[in-house]
């Protein structure tokens, strides 16, 4: 018995009765509304990851296919008079450091490596930009040898594409509820102001000879 006057207490504005206004119709339909469009936010979420997903994956598929790990030789101190950054340098250290590799631009090495076009380049390198494997000293460059920042990882692009998929949803789902509260806020001051010009209308009548009766 409780539970049904839940539900008839809840549902009142679906059923015809003296009290029901047209504002409270349109109030229950932007409920019904709200959620059906609430039900839909994770597939847009969804939609955004897998898109972000593609374009990132479609990226890290060129870099790896521009960029080169090619073998690298320290020739001199770091210390050296006249020593000059390499071409692009740089720039890739400040997309390793944004990336959270420990880069310091004031320490590194006198290097020399040969690019994919067979050119032979000199210049000190930010320690950050070094890759060691198996013993050995490699660097990121393109096929002209200017250094670059590694490509990206499939497992970072999917990091990415889950969290742009995770921000649509939930900017879409902040979205709905504050048209929504919009909306409500609207519906209540037009009822507000029904409810002040029936008092008034009522008011007119007060203390009249035979009024009411």
């Amino acid at each position: 018995m409780a539970r049904r006057k839940r539900l008839t207490k809840r549902g009142w504005r679906w059923r015809r009765n003296p009290l029901r206004r047209r504002s409270d119709v349109v109030e229950a339909w932007l409920g019904v509304v709200t959620m059906l469009l609430l039900c839909a936010v994770p597939l847009l979420g969804w939609w955004a990851g897998q898109s972000v997903d593609r374009t990132l994956l479609r990226v890290a598929r060129t870099q790896r296919a521009e960029r080169t790990l090619v073998p690298a030789a320290v020739v001199e101190s770091p210390a050296a008079p006249g020593a000059t950054a390499a071409p692009g340098a740089e720039r890739a250290a400040a997309a390793v450091a944004a990336a959270g590799s420990d880069t310091d631009p004031r320490h590194g090495d006198m290097l020399r490596w040969i690019a994919p076009d067979r050119s032979v380049h000199t210049a000190k390198v930010p320690v950050g930009l070094e890759v060691w494997h198996d013993n050995r000293l490699l660097l990121w460059t393109d096929r002209t040898g200017v250094l670059v920042p590694p490509p990206l990882d499939d497992a970072t692009a999917s990091t990415h594409a889950v969290l742009a998929g995770l921000a649509t949803g939930s900017a879409a789902a902040g979205t709905l509820v504050m048209v929504r509260q919009l909306l409500v806020w609207r519906l209540m001051r037009r009822r507000m102001d029904s409810w002040e010009r029936e008092w008034a209308r009522v008011g007119q009548d007060w203390g009249r000879a035979g009024a009411g009766g």
